[in-house]
């Protein structure tokens, strides 16, 4: 399900993990729903970041309750990739 990201530049392994440390905070903010509205298509991005941009980009809730739905997601990220492990 994890796919290596090293062949993305820098800004935008820099939006993922600001979005990361946002859904921990709590609140995505507009900078970061800003900058993942303009990365547009997200087909070069893998998963799982893949899913959690474009989540955000097809979302219209706000910050603090997006934060609440991607650490949802982000969770069973975690179980799938936990289950995933000899």
């Amino acid at each position: 399900m994890v796919q290596t990201a090293q062949h993305l530049n820098n800004v935008i392994r820099g939006t993922i993990a600001n979005l990361l440390l946002e859904i921990l905070e709590g609140k995505i903010s507009e900078a970061t729903r800003i900058a993942i509205a303009d990365m547009g298509d997200l087909q070069q991005i893998p998963e799982p970041y893949h899913h959690l941009l474009s989540y955000t980009q097809g979302a219209s809730m706000d910050g603090v309750e997006l934060a609440t739905h991607l650490l949802e997601e982000l969770r069973e990220i975690c179980v799938e990739l936990q289950e995933k492990q000899p």
